[in-house]
C-alpha cells in the first residue's frame, strides 16, 4: 500500500468533515433566521478547495434556494415520423434505428435521444463571431422545431469533436429550464464550423407545467458545501488539469439518465428531477449534486 497517499487521503478526508462540522453549526444558527451563507464559513470554505486544488472564476451563489422535487416526462420522438420530419419522406433504414437520406442521417436511440449529422454542413456562415454563431443556431433550432419554450444557451466550447469532424467545431450547449431553474440531463448540442451546421444532438423533457407537482419545497444545502462534496471526485477525474477550475455553479434540478440502477434508461418515460447544485468546470465536465 502506498502510505504516503493514504495518509494525504485522510488528511483530506478530516479537514473536509471539520468543514463540514463548522458548515453545520453556522446554518444552524443563521439559517433559521435568513438563508443567506454566512460570511466567514465562506470565507473559510473557499480557502480550503483553493488549497486542495479547485479554484472559482465567478463568485458563488450566497442565497440558500428552497425548492421542491418535482415530476418529469421525456419528449419521445417515434422513429418514422421524427424520419419524415428531419429527412422528408425521401430516406430510407441503414443501421438499428439510424435513416439517412442524401444530406443527412438521423439516429433515434431508444425514442428519446436525436443525434441529427449533416453530411455536408448546412446554413453557411459569412462571418464567424459569437453573435452569427448564436443567431445561425437558434434558427436551425426553431426551424427543426428544436426549441422549446424554456430552452437557454448556457456555454459555448470549441475542440476537435471526432465523430462529426476532423476539425474543431463550435458546441453550443443548451439547457432547459423551468421557472428560470436547468432541468438535468435535458440538453440540445449544436456543433457548427464557418461551412454550417454540422450536428444537432437533442434529449429534451417536456414542460414540466403540463404535470401536476404535489412535492413541498425544501431547503438546500448551500453552494459551499455542494463543492466539498464533489471535490474528491473532481479532483479525481481532472488531476491533469490542476487547478480545476469552476466556471459556474447554480441550482436547479436534476434527473439522471439512469436514476435506478435495477430499471434500464431504455424503459424511462418519466421520474422525480430532485434540487441538486449544477457544478460546470471550465473546460466543459459537469457535476450534479444532490441537495439534500
Amino acid at each position: 500500500m502506498d502510505w504516503t497517499k493514504a495518509k494525504t487521503i485522510l488528511i483530506i478526508a478530516f479537514l473536509i468533515t471539520n468543514v463540514f462540522l463548522v458548515a453545520g453549526l453556522v446554518r444552524e444558527n443563521t439559517r433559521q433566521e435568513s438563508p443567506v451563507i454566512d460570511e466567514t464559513y465562506m470565507t473559510q470554505t473557499l480557502a480550503f478547495l483553493e488549497d486542495q486544488g479547485l479554484v472559482l472564476e465567478r463568485e458563488l451563489p450566497r442565497n440558500i434556494p428552497s425548492l421542491a422535487p418535482m415530476t418529469v416526462e421525456y419528449v419521445f420522438f417515434p422513429a418514422a415520423e421524427t424520419a419524415d420530419h428531419f429527412l422528408g419522406d425521401d430516406w430510407e433504414l441503414t443501421g438499428d434505428n439510424t435513416f439517412q437520406n442524401e444530406v443527412r442521417q438521423l439516429t433515434i436511440i431508444n425514442s428519446k435521444q436525436l443525434i441529427l449529422r449533416m453530411i455536408e454542413p448546412e446554413n453557411p456562415l459569412q462571418n464567424m463571431n459569437e453573435e452569427t454563431i448564436k443567431t445561425a443556431s437558434r434558427t436551425f433550432l426553431e426551424a427543426q422545431q428544436l426549441y422549446p419554450e424554456g430552452l437557454n444557451l448556457s456555454q459555448i466550447y470549441v475542440g476537435i469533436v471526432p465523430e462529426y469532424h476532423e476539425e474543431p467545431l463550435h458546441k453550443l450547449v443548451y439547457e432547459q429550464t423551468y421557472e428560470g431553474r436547468f432541468i438535468g440531463e435535458s440538453y440540445v448540442h449544436v456543433y457548427l464550423n464557418q461551412q454550417g451546421i454540422v450536428a444537432v444532438e437533442a434529449l429534451l423533457l417536456k414542460n414540466p407545467s403540463e404535470t401536476e407537482q404535489t412535492s413541498v419545497p425544501r431547503t438546500m444545502i448551500d453552494a459551499p458545501e455542494a463543492l466539498l462534496r464533489k471535490l474528491e471526485e473532481m479532483l479525481a477525474e481532472n488531476q491533469s488539469q490542476l487547478p480545476v477550475v469552476v466556471s459556474r455553479v447554480e441550482a436547479g434540478y436534476y434527473f439522471p439518465l439512469t436514476s435506478d440502477p435495477l430499471t434500464s434508461w431504455e424503459a424511462v418515460a418519466s421520474g422525480t428531477a430532485v434540487p441538486a447544485w449544477k457544478i460546470v468546470l471550465k473546460e466543459g465536465n459537469t457535476y450534479y449534486q444532490e441537495a439534500f
